[in-house]
């Protein structure tokens, strides 16, 4: 693979809450120029098989992924899971704790927008109909479509967000177990999109050294619609918590202009690519990642 080449090790298909099934998301990412992908979406590999395929067909690398909901002191944590065997038990056992926690949690947001006075059994049976783990994003998106708001953003706003009536919070495994299963599977544990949480920059290097006690490898340096600013204080937390750096669109949706695949900034020099000690096993190319 060529070094200058895009990678994207953060993409979502119809599996869990993306708009395109994952050999679409192959198609599509393959024609951004990306040459080594991950699939990742939330809580769940149901779509691994079919983007490893389409990878093979479009000549371009691909690593088993998945993006866990962890907990640390308290507060939800996306951890992704990169180069993992999707058939490891100990992923395998988490990853069905995972859907019993996100249907539980589908069930009392449904209850509370009905309360409320929004559709929200109606909502998820049409969520569970369509096969997919339930999100958050499928409630927005169902709402919109039920006519209980106008957008996405207005069904986060109005039902969804923090203090709504759909904000419930779930019981996800600690940062440190959730890991761990990443670890069992043989794969690279990476903090996404770490900027993204309401911490302070002390606490923050506090979640990446524990992260990194526990098995830890990476941090999500360069993340879709991240700031020159969020850039460079992950930059920094890398290298001051020696941790290597991922690269991630979180591409969801072709329709979302801000994240499009290949478009990401490179890793700077001072940062290890994740996805070089060792050599992630890429499927899809006999080339090995740069």
């Amino acid at each position: 693979m060529n070094p200058h080449s895009p990678v994207d090790l953060h993409l979502h298909s119809t599996a869990s809450d993306g708009m395109l099934e994952p050999a679409a998301l192959v198609a599509h990412v393959a024609g951004c120029g990306v040459a080594l992908m991950a699939l990742t979406d939330h809580d769940t590999v149901d779509g691994v098989a079919a983007a490893a395929a389409a990878a093979r067909a479009h000549g371009i690398g691909f690593v088993a992924g998945v993006e866990l909901s962890a907990c640390w002191r308290g507060r939800a944590i996306h951890v992704l899971g990169l180069a993992i065997d999707p058939t490891c038990a100990a992923i395998v056992r988490g990853l069905e704790s995972q859907r019993a926690v996100r249907d539980a949690r589908a069930d009392r947001i449904a209850e509370r927008l009905d309360a409320a006075g929004a559709p929200g059994t109606t909502a998820l049976a049409g969520i569970r109909a369509a096969g997919s783990l339930p999100t958050r994003t499928h409630f927005a998106r169902a709402l919109v479509a039920l006519g209980a708001a106008a957008d996405v953003g207005a069904a986060f706003e109005r039902w969804l967000g923090h203090g709504r009536p759909g904000a419930v919070r779930s019981d996800w495994p600690e940062l440190a177990e959730a890991t761990a299963w990443i670890v069992a599977a043989g794969g690279k544990a990476v903090i996404a999109h770490p900027m993204r949480y309401p911490l302070s920059a002390g606490a923050r290097r506090e979640l990446c050294a524990e992260f990194a006690a526990a098995g830890g490898r990476g941090v999500e340096v360069v993340t879709g619609g991240g700031s020159p600013r969020d850039r460079e204080q992950a930059i920094s937390l890398a290298v001051r918590c020696r941790l290597e750096g991922s690269v991630g669109s979180d591409f969801h949706d072709p329709a979302v202009p801000w994240n499009p695949p290949g478009r990401l900034a490179k890793l700077p020099a001072s940062v290890r690519p994740v996805w070089l000690d060792p050599p992630f096993p890429v499927f899809g190319t006999d080339a090995q990642p740069a």
